[in-house]
């Protein structure tokens, strides 16, 4: 009935051709006679309505059904007629959407032009498809509100499925539309940019692909889009339709996404939490492992309170975020290497329960050990159960299962295991105050003061210049994170990476102080990560972003250096200090002179005390909202290095038997 009320009010129905409508969907002659009066009650209203001035109405929208008529349309749902390109703008409205990412594409005109008079969206031009998708991805995660990314064809695709499989391995909810080149009158040809299928490029790393079938069917495909990367567990999803389909005129239905797109909360099984309750206040030695979900659910706090309760010591495996206050006492540090047992405390976990972490396994030996009992606790569902023996599933968001879970441990909690949780806190609290004299051992490294500076001289500096609610953007490869006191409820927060495409770091840090405009960003990236991704930089002067970023500059792949070393200890490489695969100097890059040329300022650093006075130059250049950078010598260190290393002798200028 909505859509012949629509029809008639865009007159496009006759009077006898609406009411013979009516009485198809079963309506009797006498109440479709009512309804049709009080249609063309409306009618005659909004023909009567003065005219909005031209320059204040879109274009491209032809009608919208008011809520007053029989039950056409609330506020919630819109019938809408426009281009393909209108209907696109209208439906990433409705669905929240501030911003669009995006490189320039042709065959989105209709798209532009639609924003011309819709000003509530803003388009964030960026130079190339990876940084962009990584901006996007960066704002989505401090801001937890959707976006979307756009591409030209496959080929800006291409440029963005790193970033897209950083997005799937982060689960980050991230929306990426690229049209396809190929009309829909001339598909399969082989034409310029066309590719077969090219929506099952992504698949294997994205949630959800489609390709809108018709122009009508876009605003449809963005809202399930924006459902599927938004479903917990979160993940990126792809959609296209062909090119020509922006231009094509469609009457179609805009819907806000919350009558489309509920969010989900889901309760544990009662039964399994008793269970992990059970376990966990008999224990001897339970471990706590935070993850993800903590952050995305703003449960630190609850995770923090079960920790208390049962005086169990907390640990994290890699993940994105910070998700447990480092100062507290119960924290013993983050998994150092690839499972439980390179933990040095507790040595003797009996029960461990994970919440909210997403294991990723490096290596063949399980993260959480056979022996103990394992309690997992998360939303993604479909990884748990895989890799390690699980006594207890707890299928859930983990906000409402520490809640359910605090709960049932409370009524088992007798004096007797209040007071075994409070010794063994103790024990826990001995162990922490140790780390925490041995983490300041940093500083009496004998390289403390050498220029070029030692990377943990550079992070110190760093973590003591920082604002005490700084957000820490980190891509520095194997530098190590101390001395930040990282805390979720309030304190310095970390955005680390976790899918392991490198060019992330500087997009990332734009598109969290886009999110954050309040707080300080600094981001952290090594000098191999940076160069894969620097155009950001020029979002950040366009958009006056003032975000510091420190490059880690050692002119050397120091990760892969190492790793392969550590693969052939003995081999001909080390023998002759012969590595094709890893130095990045002769010439060295000057990352200071690449961010004046988009347009941020930047300085060359080369001892410790002139990190000092750049932090501070830093900090006045943002204050003005002006972002910065430094590029901060850093030695290198490991096997195999000299101060000049070896490089293939190849130069073409010598071999030219024609100088030209």
């Amino acid at each position: 009935m909505r859509e012949l009320v629509a029809n008639y009010l865009n007159h496009s129905l006759s009077r006898r051709g609406f009411v013979r409508g009516l009485t198809k969907a079963g309506l009797t002659a006498t109440a479709a006679q009512s309804v049709l009066s009080s249609v063309s009650s409306v009618a005659l209203a909004q023909s009567a309505a003065p005219a909005a001035p031209a320059a204040a109405a879109p274009a491209a929208a032809a009608a919208t059904v008011p809520a007053a008529a029989a039950g056409a349309a609330t506020g919630a749902v819109k019938s809408f007629q426009g281009t393909g390109g209108a209907c696109f703008a209208e439906q990433l409205i409705a669905s929240g959407v501030k911003y669009v990412f995006g490189n320039s594409a042709s065959e989105d005109a209709q798209f532009y032009e639609a924003l011309v008079d819709r000003p509530q969206l803003k388009y964030i031009l960026t130079p190339h498809e990876g940084p962009g998708a990584a901006m996007a991805a960066g704002y989505v995660k401090a801001s937890g509100e959707p976006t979307i990314v756009m591409q030209a064809a496959v080929v800006g695709m291409a440029n963005a499925i790193g970033q897209m499989f950083n997005a799937f391995k982060e689960q980050t909810p991230l929306v990426v539309y690229s049209y396809r080149t190929d009309q829909s009158r001339r598909a399969g040809r082989d034409g310029f940019e066309e590719v077969a299928n090219q929506e099952q490029i992504v698949q294997p790393i994205t949630k959800y692909t489609w390709l809108a079938r018709r122009p009508d069917m876009i605003p449809e495909t963005v809202r399930r889009a924006f459902k599927a990367a938004w479903t917990p567990p979160h993940g990126p999803s792809y959609i296209s339709w062909h090119s020509d389909y922006n231009d094509e005129r469609a009457r179609t239905e805009i819907i806000s996404q919350d009558q489309f797109d509920p969010r989900m909360r889901v309760r544990p099984n009662p039964d399994e939490i008793e269970r992990a309750a059970k376990l966990l206040v008999e224990a001897k030695m339970p471990l706590l492992i935070v993850g993800d979900e903590v952050y995305k659910a703003k449960a630190a706090a609850k995770a923090i309170k079960l920790a208390e309760m049962l005086g169990m010591p907390v640990t994290q495996v890699r993940q994105l975020y910070a998700n447990f206050p480092e100062t507290h006492p119960l924290w013993v540090g983050n998994v150092p290497a690839g499972t439980l047992r390179s933990l040095t405390y507790p040595m003797n976990a009996d029960v461990i329960i994970n919440v909210g972490n997403k294991f990723q396994h490096n290596s063949p030996a399980p993260i959480v050990p056979r022996g103990p009992a394992f309690i997992d606790m998360r939303i993604d569902a479909a990884s748990m159960g895989t890799v390690m023996l699980t006594e207890v599933p707890l299928v859930a968001d983990v906000g409402l299962g520490l809640d359910d879970l605090i709960a049932a441990v409370a009524q088992l909690m007798t004096p007797a295991l209040k007071q075994k949780a409070a010794e063994r806190a103790a024990d826990v609290r001995r162990f922490a105050e140790n780390a925490k004299k041995l983490r300041a051992l940093v500083s009496n490294n004998p390289d403390w003061d050498q220029s070029p500076l030692i990377a943990d001289r550079v992070t110190w500096e760093i973590a003591n210049f920082a604002d005490p609610d700084a957000i820490i953007v980190n891509e520095a490869g194997a530098v190590a994170m101390h001395s930040f006191d990282f805390n979720p409820l309030g304190g310095r927060e970390l955005f680390y990476y976790y899918g392991a495409h490198l060019g992330s770091g500087v997009g990332t840090a734009a598109g969290v102080k886009l999110a954050r405009p309040n707080q300080q960003v600094i981001c952290m990236v090594g000098d191999g990560s940076f160069i894969f991704g620097p155009t950001a930089l020029w979002n950040m002067a366009r958009l006056e972003l003032p975000v510091i970023t420190v490059v880690y500059n050692n002119h050397a792949y120091s990760g892969p250096h190492s790793r392969v070393v550590s693969n052939v200890p003995g081999g001909r490489m080390v023998q002759t200090g012969q590595f094709v695969h890893d130095y990045l100097g002769n010439p060295d890059m000057n990352m200071a002179d690449i961010a004046r040329g988009f347009g941020v300022a930047g300085e060359v650093v080369e001892s410790p005390a002139q990190l000092r006075e750049a932090l501070t130059r830093a900090r006045r250049q943002t204050v003005e909202g002006k972002p910065y950078l430094l590029d901060v010598q850093v030695a290198r260190k490991g096997v195999g290095w000299a101060d000049k290393p070896w490089t293939p002798p190849l130069r073409i200028a010598e071999m030219r038997q024609k100088k030209v």
